[in-house]
């Protein structure tokens, strides 16, 4: 089973999920034994921070003891994701490993390459090698080899090339040791031609002006890539691809033409499936329509098949209304229309963004949602507001511009409209235009 991005920790607009994080792992759980599965990988990002609570590790760490007692042959391997401390994720190895639980935080180098010994596990069951998995965690310039060397044809940078140079030529040793038996490859890394979330809410990891690396740099060798970073579950195809090819939603989409429970996606082997396994539940308010799930792999040596299984949503993740947008004095209307359980406690109670269409200056307007969806045993989150005269988009979902490429003056009315609702006037320009001469001067 294939998983990443538990966030463990994390918080939606300051409100607490930690109830919704237990009752996925409780899901995780449950589809670990319906599946009978020999090896489940998080693919990064355990953590939402490197300063986790005591609170957070409890959960992880009550998480895999009861899986260590209800499914005593399981292998479970995290690697560390960009959000994680590495030390902090490694530090219980012992005891952990008692639990059949190997976390890998950081990269040890043997003569340039991964240690083996460390990185290349065994998956077993009743005493034989169904295969192994390759445990590569989020990786730094200092992790690659190939950083600073000379450039190939296809290279954008110098860091692309040390990635490729690391997986491929490690990928190549595990063969010599293994030989045919099925290669699982982790990783926690942007690659080119996956989709992401709309709100842009995952960091660009990789520096050196390159952010995306190419889905070729696992070479041909892996059966299945196991990617973490990315929020939504999706299938990039073969690792020896020149090309990514179009992307395919997984879970059911259209675009991948597989129904739901049904195999996803089959590959020869040795033509690896590169595969984000998305996070179990949405993790900004743009992620609210996405079928977040784990990735049941099934590999024989000679096929790899992938089966999406969607996880359900522990707490209702609302849009009022579910189209368009409602004016202040409508908003306690249309919240009535829900026939919500007013006794629900805190951790219970829905989270809603409302699409409100402002008329006119409206100070303190977040303040009076807030109120308004707390009388109601709602948790209110990044309301989508338009102000008067805006029908767009909201400003979350707009291409990203650079800097250099908008005038003082622009930015000047855009900070003015968030600020107070309505465009700067004649006298409020004037005074700008005399503090940023001021500035020049």
């Amino acid at each position: 089973m294939h998983t990443a991005y538990w966030h463990i920790g994390h918080e939606l607009a300051g409100w607490s999920r930690e109830l919704e994080q237990a009752r996925v792992l409780d899901e995780i759980s449950a589809l670990v034994l319906a599946n009978k599965v020999d090896a489940l990988v998080i693919a990064g990002d355990v953590f939402d921070h490197q300063n986790p609570s005591s609170a957070m590790y409890k959960m992880l760490y009550e998480f895999f003891d009861e899986l260590a007692i209800k499914a005593p042959d399981l292998l479970s391997v995290m690697i560390a994701g960009n959000h994680d401390s590495a030390g902090r994720l490694e530090a219980p190895g012992p005891l952990l490993k008692r639990a059949n639980v190997v976390a890998i935080g950081s990269l040890h180098l043997v003569d340039g390459l991964p240690d083996l010994e460390r990185h290349l596990i065994r998956v077993e069951r009743a005493g034989k090698t169904k295969g192994y998995i390759l445990a590569i965690p989020y990786l730094r310039p200092a992790d690659l080899p190939g950083f600073g060397a000379p450039l190939e044809a296809d290279m954008a940078s110098p860091l692309v090339h040390g990635i490729k140079q690391l997986y491929q030529r490690t990928i190549k040793a595990c063969r010599q040791q293994i030989g045919a038996l099925p290669l699982v490859v982790t990783g926690h890394l942007h690659v080119k031609g996956a989709s992401l979330s709309e709100s842009l809410s995952e960091r660009r990891i990789v520096i050196g002006g390159e952010h995306a690396v190419p889905a070729d740099i696992f070479g041909l060798e892996a059966d299945y890539v196991a990617l973490g970073h990315l929020h939504r579950a999706q299938n990039l195809g073969s690792s020896g691809a020149k090309e990514t090819g179009s992307l395919k939603e997984i879970g059911g989409s259209k675009k991948s033409g597989a129904k739901k429970g049904k195999s996803t996606a089959t590959k020869p082997s040795r033509q690896g499936l590169v595969r984000y396994a998305g996070s179990p539940m949405p993790l900004s308010v743009v992620e609210r329509s996405y079928e977040h799930g784990v990735s049941v792999v099934e590999l024989t040596g000679k096929t790899t098949i992938c089966n999406h299984q969607k996880l359900s949503r522990p707490v209702p993740f609302l849009r009022v209304p579910k189209k368009g947008r409602v004016k202040i004095e409508e908003v306690c209307k249309a919240l009535e229309a829900l026939e919500l359980d007013p006794k629900a406690s805190l951790a219970q109670r829905p989270f809603v963004q409302i699409a409100l269409q402002i008329e006119g200056p409206q100070p303190g307007i977040r303040a009076k949602l807030d109120e308004i969806c707390l009388q109601f045993a709602l948790r209110d989150v990044a309301p989508d507001i338009a102000w008067p005269g805006q029908q767009s988009a909201p400003k979350s979902l707009e291409p990203v511009k650079r800097l250099g490429e908008l005038h003082p003056d622009d930015l000047f009315k855009e900070a003015f409209v968030e600020a107070y609702g309505s465009e700067p006037e004649a006298e409020h320009m004037a005074c700008f235009h005399q503090l940023l001469n001021e500035v020049d001067r």
